[in-house]
């Protein structure tokens, strides 16, 4: 059946709007903005490798954190602390493929970005 109106129209809380809320957009663009700064570094490949880890643990702690402050309360707040922080980890994780090396596995990504879609259609607030 052809739809009328913009997508997620009518569903507030459609699964398609669900995964794009789980999916922590501002924390991503500020760590893409970064780790695009690391890129140009030249640094050598265990430095390269050590400063990508690092940053992703930074942005997944300052994921946490956005969340916690942000989200509001009850079950929106608690699957919002589940999925997003998993989320940046399955985002941030391919993005920073250029500079992980043998720790990059494509696979994994893969997966990684296909649990948290299965999660975003499953996990669903109840306040």
């Amino acid at each position: 059946m052809a739809r009328t109106g913009a997508p997620g129209e009518g569903e507030a809380d459609g699964p398609l709007n669900r995964i794009a809320k789980y999916v922590p957009t501002e924390i991503l663009a500020c760590y893409t903005c970064l780790f695009t700064v690391l890129v140009s570094m030249q640094l050598i490949a265990s430095e390269q490798i050590w400063a990508s880890f690092a940053l992703i643990g930074l942005f997944f702690i300052v994921t946490i954190i956005y969340i916690w402050k942000n989200a509001g309360a009850g079950s929106v707040r608690t699957c919002h602390m589940i999925v997003s922080p998993l989320a940046f980890l399955a985002w941030a994780y391919p993005i920073s493929s250029a500079l992980l090396g043998d720790y990059y596995y494509p696979l994994a990504a893969f997966f990684g970005q296909a649990v948290i879609i299965a999660m975003s259609l499953f996990f669903k607030p109840v306040d």
